[in-house]
C-alpha cells in the first residue's frame, strides 16, 4: 500500500496569540466559499454577515475532508483574513476580537 504524505495544517496562521476556543464545523455545504475546492483559513463561516458563527482556523479541502474548526473566542489578525469582516459579522462574533496589524 502506498501512502501519500500531506501536511495536516496548511495556510496562514490567523490568530494573534495562542489563547482561543474553536469548535468543529462541517463545511460540506459551503462550496460557494471555496476556490479550487479549498476554503481558505480566515473565512467567516457560514458567511461574512450577521449569520457568522466563527472564523475558519485552517484551510479546508472540501473533497478530501470537509471538517474544519472555527474560532469562536480569541484574537484574530484582520490583515491575515481573505476578506475584511463586515460590521454585521463583527457584531455577531462577540467572542472574537479582530486585531489590526
Amino acid at each position: 500500500m502506498i501512502f501519500e504524505v500531506k501536511d495536516a495544517i496548511s495556510g496562514i496562521m490567523i490568530l494573534a496569540n495562542d489563547h482561543y476556543t474553536a469548535k468543529a464545523y462541517d463545511c460540506t455545504e459551503l462550496t460557494d466559499l471555496a476556490t479550487d475546492g479549498v476554503i481558505p483559513a480566515g473565512t467567516l463561516i457560514p458567511a461574512n454577515d450577521a449569520t457568522a458563527e466563527g472564523v475558519l482556523l485552517t484551510d479546508v479541502n472540501i473533497a478530501e475532508n470537509p471538517n474544519g474548526a472555527i474560532v469562536t473566542h480569541g484574537a484574530v489578525v484582520v490583515a491575515k483574513l481573505p476578506e475584511t469582516p463586515s460590521d454585521a459579522a463583527i457584531s455577531a462574533l462577540t467572542g472574537v476580537q479582530f486585531i489590526e496589524d
